[in-house]
């Protein structure tokens, strides 16, 4: 269930995470979908990173808006970091940049996700003023954002804010 919408600036900010390609299957929940694999993987190795900043974590999708619904995308399981340090091996540092994003805070367990997104896409941005500004074009990023409010995939109180890269029509 989407509990608020808002249009924020964010700055710039720099994570270090794990990047995989990602061929979406629809018939596998989010809870046990390649996303939620590598997750799995990636908070095992959390520790590695140098310089985190509190309990921030980012899902980063780069897609290319030209792309049909379907088509395999970059994913990023990440954290943010106050500070440049070592990068450990197999993960990856991107400076997201600075943007306007709409943002949609999902309450629920994480198999619900989806309804936020097509939310988003089709009930949000076609009636709104704004049009989507991310994607391989323009290098901003769209995103999940995951702090103390996500307990687990199955807690009904747990809450997921998605950060979507937006510009004035």
């Amino acid at each position: 269930m989407i509990i608020e919408t808002k249009i924020i600036e964010k700055p710039a900010f720099i994570v270090v995470g794990m990047t995989e390609k990602i061929h979406f299957d629809m018939s596998v929940p989010p809870s046990e979908n390649a996303i939620a694999k590598l997750w799995g993987e990636f908070n095992k190795r959390i520790p590695e990173v140098s310089s985190q900043l509190g309990w921030r974590s980012y899902g980063l999708m780069l897609q290319n808006p030209d792309n049909p619904p379907g088509e395999p995308f970059n994913y990023t399981a990440s954290v943010q970091i106050s500070q440049d340090g070592d990068i450990p091996e197999g993960m990856t540092r991107i400076e997201v940049p600075a943007a306007r994003y709409i943002v949609l805070t999902h309450r629920g367990p994480l198999d619900g996700i989806g309804d936020a997104f097509g939310h988003f896409w089709g009930h949000w941005l076609p009636n709104s003023p704004y049009e989507y500004d991310g994607g391989s074009r323009t290098g901003k990023y769209e995103f999940e954002f995951y702090d103390q409010r996500y307990t687990q995939p199955d807690d009904p109180n747990s809450e997921i804010d998605l950060f979507f890269p937006i510009r004035t029509k």
